[in-house]
């Protein structure tokens, strides 16, 4: 069978593209600084405007978690506003800030955009929370998946994070969020306002309906159009997608991805961070996979351990620690691949 490897910029794991409906397993040994640490579980949860009601392991235990990675040789970092209503960004630009000039220089940091939090009163959610959870948990979410609402969202997450910019600006989750679902009386196709409803077309590349950048007609400022255009101005070195994949409820579903990548022009997504689409429990976002792989999207696989099951229990709310990072980047296990199953 014809199998082409997807193009990689900093992939976490690399897809592989093959003809018939399997992935090539070409094992590789993963180094930690392939592996991209999650900042979501270094905060309180952000409660029904967020992503649940963890507890607060404090500032301490962000600052030393992010050093540890560091020091195994960790280099990227993935938040978003969603993860704690704003307070993961804040904790991890807490612990970026305590590192040392050395340390920070080569790190990369992304973040995601679609929701736009402000507190009870109004104001822009950006200043420290403080520790006070009951706060937090009454900040207001709303969703905007325009132009505009991507640079509304950069600007509160650079505040957040405390730094001058990101690497990586990802579209989060539209058609899978707490505030918006097929199936709801209201519900909005985010989608569709991210791709501004521009034009269709075909490719012989990624195969039917997916835009060349020549093709690309835009419509009425959505947030594709505007990652484009920051990338263009140097505000983002990156444009990517963060979504769930698979099709468990409340997980995501993979053609909603597909529609992004083929209704975007060729180019547009530099990466994809898909979770839960492809571990030992769900193999669901197959399809994604490949035609990321033939589109060029380099691919970031999230939530292989299918948060925690495969480790031996539901983990999905323990709190992530120094010891955790410590101990999981010192087995050699960790940091070695396996075959596609």
């Amino acid at each position: 069978r014809q199998r082409a490897r997807a193009a990689a910029r900093q992939p976490f794991v690399h897809a592989h593209m093959a003809d018939a409906p399997f992935l090539s397993p070409h094992p590789r040994a993963l180094a930690p600084s392939d592996i991209v640490l999650g900042a979501i579980w270094i905060a309180p949860g952000g409660g029904e405007q967020g992503d649940g009601a963890r507890g607060d392991p404090g500032q301490d235990n962000a600052t030393a978690t992010v050093s540890a990675a560091i020091a195994h040789g960790v280099r990227e970092f993935d938040t978003a506003p969603w993860y704690g209503a704003g307070a993961s960004e804040e904790r991890l630009g807490g612990a970026i800030a305590a590192l040392s000039e050395e340390q920070r220089q080569p790190l990369q940091v992304g973040t995601k955009a679609g929701r736009l939090y402000t507190e009870a009163d109004g104001r822009e959610a950006t200043g420290p929370f403080g520790g006070d959870l009951h706060a937090l948990r009454t900040r207001v979410c709303t969703n905007d998946y325009s132009a505009a609402g991507a640079r509304r969202s950069l600007a509160a997450s650079l505040a957040r994070l405390g730094v001058p910019r990101v690497h990586t600006l990802r579209i989060h989750d539209p058609n899978d969020n707490s505030n918006n679902r097929r199936g709801d009386p209201h519900f909005a196709d985010e989608v569709a306002e991210a791709l501004g409803e521009g034009g269709m077309a075909d490719s012989p590349r990624c195969g039917p309906r997916v835009l060349t950048a020549e093709e690309w007609r835009p419509g009425e400022g959505g947030m594709v159009d505007g990652l484009r255009a920051m990338r263009d101005e140097g505000a983002i070195s990156q444009v990517g997608l963060g979504m769930n994949c698979n099709r468990m409820p409340h997980q995501g579903v993979p053609e909603e991805i597909e529609r992004l990548v083929k209704g975007a022009p060729q180019g547009t997504f530099d990466s994809a961070l898909l979770a839960g689409g492809w571990n030992l429990l769900s193999q669901d976002g197959l399809a994604t996979l490949q035609l990321c792989a033939r589109c060029g999207v380099a691919v970031h696989v999230a939530g292989v351990f299918a948060s925690g099951l495969l480790l031996g229990g539901d983990m999905r709310h323990r709190v992530c620690g120094m010891a955790q990072v410590t101990a999981l980047l010192e087995t050699p296990q960790a940091c070695s691949s396996a075959e596609a199953p």
